[in-house]
């Protein structure tokens, strides 16, 4: 565990170097949730940007050791590869899950101040669940591709993969609504989204676990 600690602080120092952009973006956030936070899609919303915006920003640790060869360091120290990658996939959750957390106490925060009132809560945590696991499906597509191809050509390849994939499951949904009308109903869609907090966390567990193997083989086999 000190060892996946250490490649954690080590990642987190990088962040260093973005701490102006952050603080200036969170400032903007916090000021556009402000003025809309008396509507629930202006609370979501401030989630949603932040997201977006932050919830990926563990990507760019991926160009710095890219550019400083620190792979190289790394595997000369007693760490296995297994545990470099380890790392950077715990990195990569905490950092979108911690920023999932801060933009709903913001967001809900700041409504609940101006309106004198509180929204309904469920809704927003399901919401943010499932935006949340929309940001784990572009971090676990990301990372495998990054440690294949490397990280300009691996972020133009990720870029393509995950509109591949919503079209194709786009295809399968539309497919079997036409072939069974009765089961892909209103009620059907409902009963979903009432179960989707439950469903996400299912999903996101499959989707790293998956994204992490396929990291961990081409890692394993790479050359450095």
């Amino acid at each position: 565990m000190e060892k996946i600690r250490g490649l954690l602080l080590k990642d987190l120092f990088v962040f260093k170097n973005y701490r102006k952009n952050i603080i200036f973006s969170m400032i903007v956030f916090v000021m556009v949730i402000l003025l809309g936070s008396l509507s629930y899609d202006m609370v979501f919303t401030g989630i949603t940007l932040f997201l977006l915006v932050f919830g990926l920003n563990s990507l760019s640790t991926f160009s710095y050791d890219e550019n400083s060869e620190v792979d190289k360091y790394l595997l000369s120290l007693p760490l296995t590869r297994k545990e470099v990658v380890v790392g950077k996939y715990l990195f990569a959750f905490l950092n979108s899950f911690l920023i999932l957390i801060l933009g709903f106490i913001i967001s809900v925060g700041s409504s609940t101040i101006v309106s004198g009132r509180i929204i309904d809560i469920s809704k927003v945590l399901k919401n943010s669940m499932l935006l949340f696991t929309a940001v784990s499906y572009l971090l676990c597509i990301n990372i495998p591709c990054i440690y294949k191809w490397g990280m300009e050509k691996g972020r133009m390849q990720a870029a393509i993969l995950p509109v591949f994939i919503v079209f194709a499951l786009g295809v399968i949904y539309f497919t079997l609504m036409i072939l069974f009308p009765n089961i892909f109903n209103d009620s059907f869609l409902k009963m979903i989204y009432d179960i989707s907090f439950i469903l996400c966390i299912i999903l996101n567990i499959l989707m790293y676990y998956i994204s992490f193997m396929i990291s961990f083989n081409i890692y394993q086999n790479k050359d450095l």
